[in-house]
């Protein structure tokens, strides 16, 4: 052990409060984005007296690590009490004058610690990382104000992000708006102005799908010259843009899918999973190779890539995209039915007059969405230095 980390089982300790008295009524769950998250079980009928209150200070976690994603699910408190699963080990720092429980959070949430406790963990049926296990982890503990400080420069970083976001979000509300005012009361009307028709949606681009990987083929974590976009990079905002959390493939899976890719200004979909998942291809992902189950939207004309994208988020948040959906057991979106989505074509000046109120809002967002990613890898390089 280097002689300035130092064992994590000298400061902190075991939690286990229950609900007995039906106190706490908020159940969470913890993601393995290392957050606190609403629960998704059904609890009709259910006795909530076992179950476990976490306080504001206070961590939980997930012992099982394994078909986790590879990661540990491991989460700090900072708001309201919750009652989590008795399957949770809840824990608290003893010495919040020697530790400070944040800065032990940032710790946590280091890629290199998921790996740790991934490699620690142990089982026959289920692998699972113990409380002892935590205990022996070793970190730095720096002097306390250092902690803050570094405490302080993160949060300082995410703020900064949380509100990036909520312009984008701000200028994709109003962007929409602008839309549906515009065009939205022209769908389900009994005649169109002169100019103006519906047409099939591959009258206006060509549909085509992604390609599954190749059985031998793992997605890797090191960056190639080759991202691979899941259903999961999509709809996070509107550009899909090449993040800190991409996957890769190398240079031979690439030629073997290689027809499979999108350029700059495409339209993806989800087609499966989560469906009607939309994004726009930011140019950090042209010539990126795309998953099975996305389709891409290319080589649009009569109409503009923005002009596409609300139509489709429209037709998203009235519900169209789900009536177009098949299968029972696993929903999917066939191609043809998206390729026979009615689309309306307004006369080229008003899409040209469209276009340009959209162009002012695409270089506000564009530029938050570049400056959130810079964001992201700023803290990548704050975490990573904790354990310089």
């Amino acid at each position: 052990m280097r002689t300035d980390y130092k064992v994590l089982g000298n400061y902190i300790r075991l939690v286990d409060e229950r609900n007995k008295d039906l106190s706490v009524t908020n159940l969470l769950g913890v993601s393995i984005g290392k957050k606190f998250i609403p629960s998704i079980a059904n609890i009709v009928g259910t006795d909530l007296s076992s179950y476990k209150i976490v306080k504001t200070g206070q961590f939980a976690y997930g012992p099982v690590t394994s078909r986790n994603g590879e990661k540990i699910s491991i989460a700090y408190l900072d708001g309201d009490d919750c009652i989590i699963s008795s399957s949770y080990t809840v824990f608290e720092v003893s010495n919040k004058e020697e530790l400070d429980p944040e800065y032990l959070m940032l710790w946590f949430s280091r890629p290199e610690f998921d790996r740790y406790a991934r490699y620690k963990s142990h089982g026959s049926v289920r692998e699972i990382f113990d409380w002892n296990e935590l205990c022996m982890v070793e970190l730095p503990v720096p002097d306390i104000k250092e902690q803050k400080n570094i405490v302080k420069a993160y949060k300082t970083i995410t703020d900064r992000i949380a509100l990036k976001k909520q312009i984008n979000d701000n200028l994709e509300a109003t962007a929409q708006a602008v839309f549906q005012e515009q065009f939205a009361s022209f769908y389900g009307a009994d005649e169109l102005p002169d100019g103006y028709s519906i047409v099939n949606l591959d009258s206006l681009c060509t549909v085509k799908g992604g390609k599954r990987l190749p059985a031998d083929c793992e997605l890797l974590d090191t960056p190639t010259e080759h991202p691979y976009i899941r259903v999961r990079d999509v709809g996070s905002s509107r550009y899909v843009c090449l993040t800190n959390q991409f996957q890769y493939i190398d240079e031979e899976t690439h030629s073997a899918i290689s027809r499979y890719i999108v350029n700059t200004g495409d339209i993806v979909i989800s087609i499966v999973g989560t469906i009607g998942l939309l994004g726009k291809v930011h140019s950090s992902l042209d010539k990126a190779n795309l998953t099975e189950n996305c389709v891409k939207l290319t080589n649009i004309h009569t109409v503009t890539s923005d002009y596409l994208y609300y139509t489709l988020c429209y037709k998203k948040q009235i519900k169209e995209i789900e009536l177009l959906t098949v299968g029972a057991v696993q929903a999917k979106l066939p191609i043809y039915n998206i390729q026979s989505m009615k689309i309306l074509v307004p006369p080229t000046k008003v899409i040209e007059d469209f276009q340009n109120k959209m162009d002012v809002f695409n270089e506000q967002i564009e530029a938050n969405t570049v400056e959130v990613q810079k964001l992201y890898e700023l803290q990548e390089v704050l975490l990573a230095k904790l354990s310089d």
